[in-house]
């Protein structure tokens, strides 16, 4: 295996460019992971070649390069990527240790974009909700709060009271709309709680019926639903309805991904086991399954569940997403709207990035992949070219 650094560092030129040989990467894979648990240092005394390093360090690195001045040891430049084992795979490694990987399905041109005015002005989305009554009044939901509970009355996770002059035993129907740029979190009548991400929007009782619970999605959610039983200790099953489907659970952990916009519902199973109604199918989902519905169409596979809960915990997960349905998730949850203007690029984003990021950090995913695009602050627009 050859350790000699500048070579290794020409690989990795080769492989950022696209002209590595599959002889080179075998050479540059094995490298890299002989190196899983120690630093390399590539030492320069030049601030040219050193800049151009970190340069390609943020377009696409695939070492634990530490760049470090032979002179002085205290000006020490350094990051930690991750390994993305795919021989078509590019690492981006962002400051915030983030990371992305890119599969390039055609080769296209080099980036050409521009950012109108600051991206700073561009923040990533937090708690904000607002709670419909069903007498038309609209509740904004405190922005501090990441939630609210549902128990005879409506207050807040830590206790406090939401609103003094809401009688619930007045209201059957209430609704929790979350919009971009938020995600919030609900704890319903019976116990079971729900998160709900950006631009959704969830109907539910505000006290269920004795012999079904049923809610409408529309939108993304994570259920914990919580078991209950009636009183000849017959389970009351939990309906979940969107446009497409309706998800019966008797007491299970599963996240459904089925905005009305989308042609498509996923739904995907934790724990538990559930029953998916579509068209005129029964289907039944196991731990570790994801049903996929499109029409009068419905495929089952297996996934990383954790994966697909990823935005609930604080993370973009694009891994077996189209490049457009990963837009549209980085579009929801920065409130930008995402135009193509003209076809939609050819190219699969795979990996995951913390939530919590500035937009100008998110965008060098399409930096790394080429793909040009226009930033406009003031219209809050993101245009793919």
């Amino acid at each position: 295996m050859h350790n000699d650094l500048r070579y290794i560092e020409d690989l990795i030129v080769k492989f950022q460019t696209g002209i590595i040989s599959p002889q080179e990467l075998a050479e540059l894979t094995k490298w890299y992971n002989s190196h899983l648990d120690e630093e390399v240092t590539i030492v320069t005394d030049e601030p040219l070649q050193k800049e151009q390093i970190r340069e390609r360090m943020l377009n696409g690195l695939l070492a634990k390069i530490r760049i470090a001045q032979p002179v002085d040891k205290n000006n020490v430049y350094w990051m930690q990527p991750k390994f993305w084992a795919a021989s078509v795979a590019v690492l981006l490694i962002l400051s915030s240790l983030a990371w992305f990987g890119i599969n390039r399905n055609k080769q296209v041109k080099s980036p050409d974009f521009a950012v109108q005015s600051s991206s700073d002005a561009i923040l990533p989305g937090g708690p904000r909700a607002v709670l419909l009554l069903e007498d038309g009044r609209k509740l904004m939901l405190d922005t501090a709060q990441d939630g609210i509970v549902v128990d005879g009355a409506i207050h807040y996770a830590d206790g406090r009271s939401l609103a003094s002059n809401v009688d619930l035993d007045k209201m059957s129907d209430l609704q929790l709309y979350v919009p971009k740029g938020g995600i919030y979190h609900i704890t319903l009548s019976d116990g079971t709680q729900v998160w709900l991400n950006s631009e959704s929007r969830l109907r539910y009782s505000a006290k269920f019926a004795s012999t079904e619970r049923e809610v409408e999605l529309d939108g993304e959610a994570f259920f914990m639903v919580k078991g209950q039983f009636s009183t000849k200790g017959k389970r009351i099953p939990f309906f979940v309805k969107t446009e497409q489907q309706t998800v019966e659970v008797l007491g299970t952990q599963f996240n459904v991904n089925g905005y009305s916009t989308q042609s498509f519902v996923k739904t995907t199973l934790l724990e538990g086991k559930v029953n998916i109604h579509a068209t005129d199918q029964k289907i039944i989902l196991n731990p570790g399954q994801q049903a996929s519905t499109r029409g009068n169409l419905t495929k089952i596979k297996t996934v990383d569940a954790q994966m697909e809960i990823a935005w609930k915990d604080g993370k973009f997960n694009f891994d077996g997403k189209s490049f457009d349905e990963t837009m549209a998730e980085i579009g929801r949850w920065y409130d930008l709207t995402i135009k193509y203007n003209g076809k939609i690029p050819d190219v699969e984003l795979v990996g995951d990035a913390y939530r919590n990021e500035k937009i100008n950090l998110v965008l060098r995913l399409l930096d790394a992949a080429n793909v040009r695009y226009q930033l406009d602050i003031r219209k809050r627009e993101l245009i793919i070219y």
